[in-house]
């Protein structure tokens, strides 16, 4: 129960230190971007809210101005299954 609730707790500071201190987008050119967007259209991110290694890549696709799909997979059982299962 204090394990449980302590890593609850870490976790939100974590990620209320990574929406505080987001790193900046990468700026390119609008060819280039679009060609980015559609290639990422087909990925998405089974992540869990306040997992650090997912913190940490949500981070990334940020700062690579990367749009992609996030799937919530702590929540959400049909997720949980497609991420079991191969990430869908």
């Amino acid at each position: 129960m204090i394990l449980k609730a302590l890593r609850e707790g870490l976790g939100r500071i974590i990620v209320f230190s990574s929406f505080v201190f987001s790193p900046k987008q990468i700026k390119r050119e609008a060819a280039d971007q679009e060609r980015i967007n559609k290639q990422a259209k087909k990925y998405a991110l089974y992540q869990f809210y306040a997992c650090p290694f997912c913190v940490k890549t949500r981070r990334a696709i940020h700062r690579l101005n990367i749009p992609i799909e996030y799937r919530d997979a702590q929540k959400d059982p049909k997720n949980r299954a497609d991420l079991l299962a191969g990430g869908g």
